[in-house]
């Protein structure tokens, strides 16, 4: 009984996909599910209700930023559609400037205040207001009245997510949601709600009410996702981040040279399992309520440009940014300079909606040039031609990539700085059979995950996704039993690391 009560009034940031409060939670919605899903409107309540429940718990009374957007952009998409073109204008900018205005509040209050400090050499207190308050006792008695907040998780998605129904409107796309209750429930959906993928309401919308069908093998194919999402991160990227990656990246002084290349492969790959983990389980648990998420990634590690990598990497934000900025200043229809133009803006800001740092402004702009780089020369289209491009290519794309991770891993530029410079030092080779030895089981996770995220064909992932499909469903129990037990011994007495992008 204890434990109940803790359950349903104690907030945690560890209620994700790792933790098993959450997958008792997910029983008791699939539980409720059963007993509704033949009723669109009574099923979409339900889960509705269970969303809200869980941004509670992962985001204690941060809760209101939800329900404050949710109301927010669900009337002004109310004014938009029955305002003349004009208005309709105002009204967007009205959701764009409003919605911007809490994402600003609330992630980046404590970076413009640096920035506004360095420039006009004033000394305000580059703080986060709201958390300050947070720690004030107002009812006089020494207790903190929102003692257990958290800092508010997906709010860049959300928000993302409000700014495309608002354009979308707008563009006359698609006609604004009547009813409150079914905003609601596209805007804040849990599987998705903390790290994406971004769903437009033209994607999601038109679910609301089918009638639910879950196949035998639609159901094998979810539960595959989840279970491959769950070895992805605990298994390859939170043991390879412990244990590796994370004490090199954090001192990297204490490191030799070799050691820091071999972590930021290490690095490269964690955040590719980490992420795209966290997206199969994600898609994987709304098929389970019958719901369809886009694909967020599409092997962006085989890429053999960086033209490539962004249509394969994080595709949900990567179209936004294109269809929603990129686009409208210019794309690739009025000459070089306004494309690459377009392209510095798009990927610095893209850079900057990961985090309040000039780090990550640093890393979208980065790159940002590189990409215009490739169009200028089209080295793009040259890699495309011969097997010998592809692979020059690919060689080029993946240590680009891995080394721009070092901003996005230490947006701090001294941190970053040290790293990047000392893996210029002379190699010392002598030290491999040491560092291997010392990091035996770890090495050996980073290269079999780099063969089966680089290397592996895709048709053979397919073919056994396939084969886990078409096997009896016992078979598929015990291989759940399987990978459970796996995931406990790589789980146990590990401290519990949280999705990287749950912090965005």
């Amino acid at each position: 009984m204890d434990y109940l009560l803790q359950f349903l009034t104690h907030t945690q940031s560890s209620f994700l996909f790792t933790s098993w409060d959450f997958w008792l939670f997910l029983a008791v919605c699939l539980a409720g599910f059963c007993l509704c899903y033949k009723h669109p409107q009574a099923r979409n309540t339900f889960l509705l209700a269970c969303s809200f429940f869980f941004y509670y718990k992962t985001g204690g009374y941060f809760i209101f930023i939800l329900l404050l957007s949710i109301l927010l952009n669900y009337g002004i998409g109310l004014q938009m559609d029955t305002a003349q073109d004009r208005k309709k204008k105002r009204w967007l900018t009205t959701g764009i400037i409003a919605n911007l205005l809490i994402l600003g509040l609330f992630r980046y209050s404590a970076f413009f205040t640096q920035v506004f400090n360095a420039i006009f050499n004033t000394g305000l207190p580059a703080i986060d207001y709201f958390s300050s308050i947070s720690t004030q006792d107002v009812a006089g008695n020494g207790v903190p009245w929102m003692a257990r907040i958290i800092p508010p998780i997906g709010l860049s998605f959300f928000t993302f997510q409000a700014l495309s129904y608002l354009i979308d409107i707008k563009q006359d796309k698609i006609q604004a949601v009547k009813d409150l209750g079914d905003f609601s429930f596209y805007l804040c959906f849990f599987p998705q709600l903390v790290a994406g993928p971004i769903v437009r309401a033209g994607q999601f919308m038109p679910q609301l009410q089918k009638h639910y069908m879950l196949s035998i093998k639609e159901f094998s194919a979810a539960l595959y996702l989840i279970l491959g999402g769950l070895i992805k991160k605990i298994v390859f990227a939170d043991y390879i981040s412990l244990n590796f990656s994370a004490p090199v990246f954090d001192n990297p002084e204490a490191f030799s040279n070799l050691e820091r290349w071999i972590a930021i492969y290490a690095f490269s790959l964690r955040i590719y399992c980490d992420f795209s983990g966290y997206t199969d389980i994600a898609i994987g648990i709304a098929a389970l309520f019958g719901f369809q998420l886009p694909e967020n990634f599409r092997a962006p590690y085989k890429a053999s440009s960086l033209t490539a990598f962004w249509r394969r990497w994080h595709i949900s934000l990567s179209t936004w940014f294109r269809d929603y900025l990129y686009i409208p200043l210019g794309g690739n229809r009025h000459g070089m300079t306004r494309c690459c133009t377009a392209l510095l803006i798009t990927m610095s800001l893209a850079g900057f909606w990961h985090g309040p740092g000039i780090g990550f402004l640093i890393w979208g702009g980065t790159h940002g040039l590189l990409l215009c780089l490739e169009k200028i020369t089209g080295w793009h289209h040259l890699t495309e031609r011969s097997r010998f491009g592809q692979v020059l290519g690919w060689l080029l794309t993946f240590n680009l990539v891995s080394l721009c991770w070092i901003l996005f891993r230490s947006p701090q530029l001294q941190t970053a700085a040290d790293l990047f410079f000392g893996l210029f030092a002379p190699m010392d080779w002598t030290l491999l059979p040491d560092i291997l030895q010392q990091h035996g089981l770890c090495f050996i996770l980073i290269l079999l995950a780099f063969m089966i995220v680089v290397l592996v064909p895709e048709r053979s992932k397919k073919s056994l996704e396939h084969r886990f499909c078409q096997s009896p469903l016992w078979l598929q129990f015990l291989f759940t039993l399987a990978v459970a037990g796996l995931l406990l011994l790589f789980q146990s007495g590990s401290t519990e690391i949280p999705f990287i992008y749950s912090g965005f």
